[in-house]
């Protein structure tokens, strides 16, 4: 679709509206009512036209759908370089992350289609140019790629309620049932390690997962 033409021309029809036009108009719709709200005649309705006008520049919901998102991501910024590539790579995921909570339908669109416009491939492209002093060969790059914005999906997801792990109902369910299977005895190793005091008490979850990703990163592009 990035490389396809806004419009087939067509001889004495001057265009009514633009790719861009359509994008903003729905992406006020998600913003302010979600992702399922998106529909091709909420977002022509929001233009004050008819949702069959707007098949002419986007052929159908999953285009708009890859042009809200590739939008969407272009709000990204590389973290100033600091001198330490790794912490430079694990900013700009924590900035992800953020861009992710800000707008919750993007979520949703990432984790089922691919974020493969312009400006999603230009995360890409500067995740690759952090890593491009250390001797790893691509392929191993690449999985760094995926699994580190797989990660971010990942905790995003589980910071929704009812989303899992980070949800405070459920980690309140994990606690009780964990010191219950303590309790009884048959589970030694899980009683030392929580017997343990906390290495990282009042840590914020942005800092737990930055030193995650540090741990990631180290273990998958190791110092040479």
């Amino acid at each position: 679709m990035w490389l396809e033409p806004e419009e087939p021309a067509r001889t004495g029809r001057p265009a009514e509206w633009s790719r861009a036009q359509i994008t903003a108009a729905a992406l006020a719709v998600a913003d302010a009512d979600g992702l399922a709200a998106v529909t091709m005649r909420r977002v022509a309705a929001g233009l004050g036209t008819g949702a069959a006008s707007l098949y002419r520049y986007v052929a159908t919901r999953d285009d708009l759908l890859d042009l809200m998102a590739d939008e969407a991501l272009g709000a990204f910024t590389p973290t100033p370089d600091s001198g330490d590539w790794r912490a430079d790579l694990v900013a700009d995921h924590i900035q992800v992350l953020r861009m992710l909570r800000a707008r919750p339908w993007l979520l949703d669109v990432v984790r089922s289609r691919p974020a493969a416009g312009p400006n999603g491939t230009l995360v890409v492209e500067n995740t690759l140019a952090r890593m491009a002093g250390h001797p790893a060969p691509g392929t191993r790059k690449m999985e760094v790629v995926g699994t580190l914005f797989g990660m971010i999906q990942t905790y995003a997801a589980a910071e929704r309620p009812g989303g899992g792990i980070l949800d405070d109902d459920f980690l309140a369910v994990q606690i009780q049932l964990m010191q219950q299977a303590v309790a009884s005895g048959r589970y030694p190793n899980l009683a030392a390690v929580l017997a343990e005091p906390p290495t990282h008490a009042g840590e914020s979850p942005d800092d737990q997962l930055a030193r995650v990703l540090r741990l990631v990163l180290a273990g998958m592009l190791p110092e040479t």
